[in-house]
């Protein structure tokens, strides 16, 4: 996996009133296959800096973007613009399914990079959990002559 480009993930959750934001700057891979665009990152655990999870992010030509982390807590969150998905979510405690809801899809990604910006909600028992917004900025690192 060569990891060519420059990825800045924002991302926000609101709960109750309060929020939370988490900002990551690291370098990923970029790839286009069967018209979907792949965007593909390690996650390094605060706890644990020996640890790390590959994430990776899928948007299909149809617009809908696949969230996919692997490592110990395995899932896949779902976010198509109009749709409530149910999305299985690992825990070291044991799977929860959560309902997502998303409100807002920008999708600005082209060949050298681009922006991608999510909004949806999460739910459990029907009851709303969170409200969050997801912001993606991906730029080509310049090859040194």
């Amino acid at each position: 996996m060569e990891e060519n480009y420059l990825l800045s993930v924002t991302g926000t959750q609101h709960v109750n009133g309060d929020s939370d934001k988490i900002e990551l700057q690291t370098n990923a891979s970029y790839v286009t296959k069967n018209e979907s665009r792949y965007i593909t990152y390690k996650e390094y655990d605060a706890n644990n800096p020996d640890k790390h999870y590959r994430t990776t992010i899928k948007v299909s030509p149809e617009g809908i973007v696949t969230v996919m982390k692997g490592g110990m807590e395995n899932h896949n969150l779902i976010l198509e613009k109009g749709v409530r998905h149910k999305c299985e979510y690992s825990t070291p405690f044991g799977t929860v399914t959560l309902g997502v809801y998303t409100q807002k899809i920008r999708n600005d990604l082209h060949d050298s990079g681009g922006e991608l910006e999510v909004a949806y909600t999460i739910d459990m028992e029907s009851q709303l959990a969170s409200t969050n917004e997801l912001y993606i900025k991906l730029k080509k690192i310049q090859e040194e002559p």
